[in-house]
């Protein structure tokens, strides 16, 4: 009987796991009717397993909480960022934007005379005495669009001298946005102008990523 139960003990393992095959689960089922030691046996294996299987579990639980946590830990890093890189990025763009309003580019025609481009020059510095006045000749003019225009620069061939048809202008800065729209007001009925052009016209936005790529 003790040999007995020493194989019936072997295969209470199989028998708990309902792994065992026709014959040998029946062996162990007439074996426990009759058998208090072995019974027991089974009892704590079941009781084993029953505990093993509430950590697996308890443990599987904890490993979907940690992993959500982590999703969560990651989408908030990452939506963090974004935000993040979205609010660099307007900051940039209210820079730009802020230093170029207060840029103006004052386009001359080809007869303007020496008296009208005096004059302009005052009218500028009446009415910003802090102006930051820069004279582009045509030539100027023409070798800053071949700089910018790098390798397709041949483009322009043909345009010198009698035939560069790109206008001389003024390039003024002014410390406060406001001197800017005084100034497009004054200049704008000036002999020897051929237009005005000023940041507030256009869209930041583009400007500024346009900025960006040419420079790269």
């Amino acid at each position: 009987m003790k040999k007995e139960c020493e194989v019936v003990q072997d295969l209470l393992f199989g028998y708990c796991d309902e792994t065992l095959n026709k014959y040998s689960k029946e062996l162990v089922e007439k074996h426990l009717i009759n058998c208090i030691e072995c019974q027991k046996a089974y009892e704590e294996i079941k009781k084993e397993r029953a505990i093993n299987s509430n950590d697996k579990i308890e443990i599987d639980y904890l490993k979907k909480i940690n992993n959500k946590l982590k999703k969560k830990k990651i989408i908030i890093t990452v939506i963090s960022l974004i935000i993040l890189l979205v609010v660099i990025f307007n900051v940039c763009i209210f820079l730009y934007t802020y230093d170029n309003c207060r840029t103006m580019e004052v386009f001359l025609k080809d007869n303007i005379t020496q008296e009208q481009m005096i004059n302009i020059e005052n009218i500028i510095k009446n009415e910003s005495k802090d102006a930051e006045i820069a004279y582009i000749s045509k030539e100027d003019e023409l070798a800053n669009l071949k700089k910018a225009l790098n390798e397709n620069n041949d483009l322009l061939a043909g345009y010198e001298g009698d035939n560069n048809i790109f206008p001389a202008s003024y390039v003024v800065k002014v410390k406060q946005i406001k001197d800017i729209e005084k100034l497009e007001k004054k200049l704008e009925t000036i002999d020897g102008i051929e237009y005005i052009t000023w940041f507030n016209e256009k869209n930041p936005y583009i400007l500024f990523l346009l900025d960006v790529f040419h420079k790269n």
